[in-house]
């Protein structure tokens, strides 16, 4: 009689999964790694840290400027020559940049809770890279 093992049995980890995949769109379970993180991608997340601190700084100009806004579309309707209420799409693009920044560097935090390598998703880097060069 010929005896067989038993086929492993990986358990799905869903929310595993779900953070490697969101943060460095790694899927697969033969992607995700227990290694150490690499020089570059801990510069990456100091990088993604100062992205935050500088836009969250931004965040708070603008919106303790709020009292100002009227006298900032003043001078910019002084040096264009038309009328536009400039401050609220600053203020929500700020806004916007703010949450995609913080949602990533909680997700990077998650990864070293796990102990996962950290792999930023170049798409990530080339946005948190275009988020900062304004400021």
């Amino acid at each position: 009689m010929v005896r067989h093992q038993p086929l492993q049995y990986y358990e799905p980890q869903l929310c595993l999964s779900c953070l490697t995949g969101i943060y460095g769109c790694r899927w697969k379970r033969y992607q995700r790694s227990h290694d150490d993180t690499t020089p570059w991608e801990r510069l990456w997340f100091l990088l993604l840290t100062v992205t935050f601190g500088l836009t969250l700084s931004w965040l708070y100009f603008w919106w303790q400027v709020r009292n100002d806004y009227d006298e900032f579309n003043w001078y910019l309707y002084n040096r264009m020559g038309y009328w536009s209420d400039w401050s609220v799409p600053i203020l929500m693009t700020t806004a916007a940049a703010f949450t995609y920044i913080a949602g990533l560097l909680v997700l990077a935090l998650c990864h070293i809770a796990v102990g996962q390598q950290m792999n930023l998703h170049w798409l990530h880097k080339v946005s948190s890279g275009l988020v900062e060069s304004p400021l």
